[in-house]
């Protein structure tokens, strides 16, 4: 019997063409990585061991020493999570940003390149290369070490929180 000649098939029909049209609005509607997250606007120590008298990384952070590192950085932010993040990107992938806190050109190409970097030492990582900090490029990436209290970043060292 067709579809229009027989109720039940006419309400299954109908079911299916609603949940398709429900979920094309809703895949409309999902925010990106940037509309879903906060914007990073500070930094946590993190202790690192294995180091004599001590180390610690620093992460950009939702708030200072919160522990959210469920946020994001993209260009125009201007803070001390953005310079966390250019101390990372200095130390642990070559670049040589000044630390001044503005997410602006530079930093946005060296967070690409870090990128590109992580996509090409490990290939599963698969992380947008598209010069935003957000949860795929956090999850992947190197950040600097620092001596306890204050001391200097550890030329070289870095270490990925995931």
């Amino acid at each position: 019997m067709p579809i229009h000649q027989n109720r039940t098939g006419r309400r299954s029909a109908a079911a299916t063409l609603l949940a398709v049209l429900a979920s094309a609005g809703l895949a409309a509607l999902t925010p990106t990585a940037a509309q879903a997250a906060s914007t990073c606007t500070s930094l946590t120590y993190y202790r690192v061991g294995g180091y004599q008298g001590g180390a610690e990384m620093h992460v950009p952070t939702l708030g200072w020493q919160d522990g959210n590192k469920t946020c994001y950085l993209k260009y125009g932010n201007s803070n001390s999570a953005v310079k966390v993040l250019q101390e990372a990107l200095n130390n642990c992938y070559s670049q040589s940003l000044r630390l001044d806190g503005q997410y602006g050109t530079n930093t946005r190409n060296a967070v690409l390149y870090a990128q590109r970097q992580i996509n090409d030492t490990w290939a599963w990582a698969n992380i947008a290369e598209d010069g935003e900090y957000g949860p795929q490029t956090r999850a992947w990436m190197g950040f600097a070490i620092f001596g306890v209290n204050g001391g200097p970043v550890i030329p070289n060292v870095c270490y990925y929180p995931g």
